[in-house]
């Protein structure tokens, strides 16, 4: 508030206690400000998107991390596939946990979204089972929007896909295939956009 939009003492912000509060505060003195009231939050629903990603190289999943929690997600899971060039290790979950309250602070979400430890690909395709939607760039694949309903696990994978053997694995499991139109997206670019996606089919259907 201080630094990047310029806040002045005085001026009246909505802050957020990241457990589901909404309230009006007063920037004061130094770098503190004071809650004022309670403000009536607005609910976006009750659609609760998971997103087992595949960690992408390169430091991405900071940027999947944040801009994934601006557009709705609920959980993060970190994915260690057959394919995948990143094993998650312990020490990055606390720092994409970190990612995610910053990200919920500044986009002003009432929850932060949840990021767990890294799971195996045959044991989340198990959690997930008919509530998985699965991304895949097979040809004639349905839009993801025809698959997802509340709960929903949408699974991404590393830059080298899916191996055979887990694609297996999730048609077992009772997931979905569904695609996300006709260009190949960097892994990290497909969770953001699949999340975004989802997350506008189920507040549609709130809405009608």
């Amino acid at each position: 508030m201080l630094k990047v939009l310029r806040g002045r003492e005085g001026d009246l912000v909505e802050v957020v206690d990241g457990t589901g509060r909404l309230f009006a505060a007063e920037l004061g003195g130094g770098r503190q400000a004071d809650v004022l009231e309670e403000l009536a939050a607005t609910r976006t629903g009750d659609a609760e998107i998971s997103l087992y990603q595949a960690v992408p190289k390169g430091g991405r999943m900071d940027l999947l991390v944040e801009k994934a929690t601006e557009v709705g997600v609920s959980c993060i899971v970190p994915l260690v596939t057959e394919r995948g060039v990143v094993n998650p290790r312990e020490g990055k979950v606390g720092r994409w946990r970190r990612v995610a309250e910053a990200a919920a602070r500044q986009s002003l979400r009432l929850r932060v979204p949840e990021v767990r430890e890294p799971v195996p690909f045959v044991r989340a395709v198990r959690e997930a089972g008919e509530d998985g939607v699965l991304l895949h760039n097979a040809a004639g694949l349905g839009a993801v929007e025809s698959f997802v309903r509340s709960p929903v696990g949408l699974f991404v994978g590393p830059e080298g896909g899916w191996s055979e053997g887990e694609l297996r694995l999730a048609a077992e499991a009772g997931l979905a295939f569904a695609g996300l139109g006709p260009y190949r997206l960097r892994s990290e670019t497909a969770g953001m956009v699949a999340v975004a996606r989802a997350r506008a089919a189920l507040e549609s259907r709130v809405r009608s």
